[in-house]
């Protein structure tokens, strides 16, 4: 087993056994369980003492949903996404919860900050013994969307960089890592979009066990994901731009190599054309044998060359 109950008023856990009954919620409080790497054994408890519908629990036994709010029988089951970033990208981290009148049940496969903000909060502020049951699942779901605000902050730091080294000296690094944070941004914009409509639908009065008051705050933390779809947004168009300024830049380098190419081709071609013109084995009609003739060419190989170098310098073509 592996659900621990969390006191509200001090913070302290246990953890509660296979045969152990469902722990009933003082007056005026609520219970707090959590389940980490929820088993069997744990799936099998909450179908017997809370009779959580199988669909649910079978959300609970693979972790693979997008967030999403159903309604049941006295109690709504919720998904949510955290975002982690590990190692220059970004991680997924679900959360599954049923909300009951006075209840909360959270299912997790990895640590998630929220959720040790919450129990370091119980532990601090007593006032959460007073909590109804749809207002701490608002502090946790807050605590998620909130953490989102500083990997936007990296990311938009990370592009702002971009730029400098794009115009700078573009490199194939830098188109790699841009389009590792569009692909980055994407996958944000696929969790951030249902975690919105979860908590859009939490913010109406739709379900009896969310309190008008506490729809509120819900809503609070809805225009927060709007305000965080936005800058994913704008950061993919920022991206756009830097990508574009990459290309354009790339071109503009590999214009200037073909343009000067281009200059030393011009000025060697009349030297060319000379070498060979005085390189003829014959002398009845042009007698470069002979020491005037042969300083002549030489002379020409030099001022030819030089006077087109500066032609194009003065020109600006150099």
């Amino acid at each position: 087993m592996a659900i621990t109950q969390i006191n509200l008023e001090t913070g302290a856990s246990r953890e509660l056994a296979f045969a152990a009954p469902k722990p009933v919620a003082p007056a005026g409080s609520i219970v707090w369980l959590d389940v980490f790497a929820p088993g069997e054994d744990d799936l099998q408890w909450l179908a017997r003492e809370y009779a959580f519908h199988p669909l649910a629990l079978e959300d609970c036994r693979h972790f693979e949903q997008r967030a999403k709010v159903e309604e049941y029988d006295g109690y709504l089951f919720l998904s949510l996404n955290a975002v982690v970033r590990r190692a220059g990208d970004l991680h997924a981290q679900e959360l599954e919860a049923f909300l009951g009148v006075d209840y909360v049940i959270t299912l997790h496969r990895e640590p998630l900050a929220a959720l040790d903000t919450m129990r370091a909060r119980c532990v601090s502020d007593h006032r959460t013994g007073n909590f109804r049951a749809d207002f701490m699942f608002y502090q946790i779901a807050d605590q998620i969307v909130d953490a989102i605000f500083p990997l936007l902050d990296a990311v938009e730091d990370e592009i702002d960089d971009l730029e400098d080294q794009v115009l700078a000296q573009p490199s194939q690094e830098m188109l790699q890592h841009i389009f590792t944070l569009k692909r980055q941004l994407v996958e944000l914009r696929k969790i951030v979009g249902p975690m919105r409509d979860a908590l859009d639908s939490l913010a109406d009065v739709r379900y009896e066990i969310i309190d008008p008051r506490t729809a509120l705050y819900f809503r609070d933390a809805y225009d927060h994901l709007v305000r965080i779809h936005d800058l994913i947004e704008t950061s993919r168009d920022l991206l756009g731009n830097a990508l574009d300024a990459y290309l354009s830049s790339v071109s503009n380098r590999l214009s200037e190599i073909m343009k000067r190419l281009t200059l030393l081709t011009t000025i060697f071609m009349p030297i060319s054309f000379l070498v060979g013109f005085g390189g003829m084995n014959f002398t009845q009609w042009i007698p470069f044998d002979s020491g005037v003739a042969f300083g002549v060419m030489i002379a020409l190989l030099m001022l030819v060359p030089s006077a087109m170098a500066l032609w194009f310098r003065r020109s600006k073509w150099m």
